[in-house]
C-alpha cells in the first residue's frame, strides 16, 4: 500500500481543482457586474479594463491548464495545477490594484499545495506566491506607493508563517496517513493469518484436501438441504488397498506421495459440486450432490478405474487399487445410519477381493454383481 493509492486519486482531485477555479471565474464575472453598477469609471472603460480583459485572461489560463492536464500525467499535473493558481491569483490582484485587500488572493497556491500532503509541493507554492509578490511590487504602480518595504516584509513574513502553518497540518496529515497505513498493513497480516489457520483447520496439511472435522460439519449441512429440499446426495468412501503393505515395503515418504497422488487423482475426475476429504488414514470420502446415482456411481467407477492404471513412481512404476463404498442417502434415514450403510459396503468391498465398488441399496446384490 503506498501513498499515492492511499491520498488520493491524483487526476480526479486535479480536475475538482481545476473545476473550482473555473468557479473563480464565474464568480468574478458575477462581481464585476455588480461593481459595474456603483463605479465612477466610463461603463465600457470598466466593461474592458475589468470585465473583458482579466475574464480572457483567466479563460486562457484555465484553457492552457486543461490542456496541460490532458497532456501530462502523474506529479507534473500537480504542479501544473499550483501554477495555474498562482497564475490566476496573480492576474485578479495585479488587475485590481486598488484593492488592497485583494493581496490575499495570493495565498491560493499555497492552500492548493496542501491537497497534495508533499511539503516540496508546498515550497513550490510559497515561491509562487512570494515570486508574484515582488514581481507585482516592482511593475504595479499603485502596490507600490501603497505598500511600503516594511510592509512587503511584513506580508512576506505573513506568507511564511502561513506556509509553516500549512506544513504543521501537512506533516499532521502524514501522520495520520502512517498510522493509517500501519493499522492497514496490521489488519491485512491478521486478515492473512486468520484465512490461512482457516484454511489449516479445515484442511489435510499432507493431501491439502477437506480433513475428518470439515467432512462431518459438511456432510450435516448436506443431508440438512437433502430434508429441505429433497437435494440428491451420494456418499462414496474410498480405501486404498493393502496401504500397509506400501508403508513397510516402501517406507512411510513413498506411502505419503501415494497419498497425494491418489488425492490429485480425486480432485481431478471431481466436479466443482462434489466435496472430497481425506477421512483418515488411507482413507477419502466424497459426497455428490445434485445429480443422479447412476451419474455418481459412473464417476466412482471412474474414479477406481483411474487409480488402477496410474503409475506411481515411487512404487518404482506399479499401481495401487482402492476399495469403495457407496450408497445413496435415504430421506430421514440420518446422518449416522447413512455413513455407517455406506462403511459397511467398503468393508464389503475389502473382503471380497478389493478393487471394487460395493453399493449399499435395497438392490445390493444386483449392484455387486455388475461392478464386480
Amino acid at each position: 500500500m503506498d501513498y499515492e493509492s492511499i491520498n488520493y486519486n491524483r487526476y480526479r482531485w486535479n480536475r475538482m481543482l481545476l473545476t473550482g477555479f473555473w468557479s473563480i471565474l464565474v464568480i468574478t464575472i458575477i462581481l464585476e457586474c455588480l461593481y459595474s453598477t456603483v463605479t465612477d469609471l466610463p461603463l465600457t472603460q470598466f466593461f474592458i479594463e475589468y470585465m473583458v480583459r482579466p475574464s480572457a485572461l483567466l479563460l486562457g489560463l484555465l484553457l492552457l491548464a486543461e490542456l496541460g492536464l490532458r497532456l501530462y500525467n502523474g506529479r507534473y499535473q500537480d504542479y501544473i495545477v499550483i501554477l495555474t493558481s498562482t497564475l490566476i491569483a496573480f492576474t485578479i490582484v495585479y488587475i485590481h490594484d486598488s484593492i488592497n485587500y485583494l493581496i490575499l488572493a495570493l495565498f491560493l497556491p499555497i492552500m492548493v499545495s496542501i491537497f497534495y500532503f508533499q511539503t516540496k509541493k508546498l515550497l513550490f507554492a510559497l515561491g509562487n506566491t512570494l515570486a508574484s509578490l515582488y514581481i507585482m511590487y516592482g511593475t504595479n504602480y499603485f502596490l507600490n506607493n501603497d505598500i511600503s518595504i516594511v510592509g512587503l516584509i511584513t506580508i512576506s513574513i505573513m506568507f511564511c508563517l502561513f506556509t509553516l502553518i500549512a506544513w504543521g497540518i501537512l506533516r499532521r496529515g502524514m501522520e495520520l496517513l502512517s498510522h493509517l497505513k500501519s493499522n492497514f498493513e496490521r489488519n491485512q497480516e491478521l486478515l492473512v493469518k486468520t484465512i490461512w489457520m482457516d484454511k489449516l483447520a479445515k484442511t489435510d496439511a499432507l493431501t491439502g484436501l477437506y480433513n475428518h472435522i470439515t467432512f462431518h460439519e459438511y456432510f450435516e449441512k448436506l443431508i440438512d438441504q437433502h430434508e429441505r429440499y429433497g437435494l440428491a446426495l451420494q456418499l462414496a468412501i474410498i480405501d486404498i488397498d493393502n496401504f500397509k503393505h506400501v508403508n513397510d515395503t516402501y517406507g512411510h515418504r513413498a506411502g505419503d506421495a501415494v497419498l497425494m497422488s491418489v488425492s490429485e487423482m480425486l480432485r481431478s475426475k471431481a466436479r466443482v459440486n462434489d466435496f472430497i476429504a481425506r477421512y483418515g488414514g488411507e482413507e477419502f470420502a466424497i459426497l455428490f450432490t445434485d445429480q443422479s446415482r447412476v451419474e455418481s456411481l459412473t464417476a466412482v467407477e471412474l474414479i477406481r478405474d483411474a487409480i488402477s492404471r496410474l503409475s506411481q513412481q515411487s512404487l518404482d512404476g506399479k499401481s495401487v487399487t482402492v476399495s469403495i463404498g457407496f450408497a445413496e442417502y435415504t430421506s430421514e434415514e440420518g446422518k449416522e445410519h447413512f455413513f455407517n450403510r455406506v462403511d459397511m459396503a467398503l468393508y464389503k468391498a475389502k473382503n471380497s477381493g478389493k478393487n471394487r465398488t460395493v453399493v449399499s441399496t435395497d438392490l445390493r446384490q444386483t449392484d455387486e454383481s455388475q461392478l464386480a
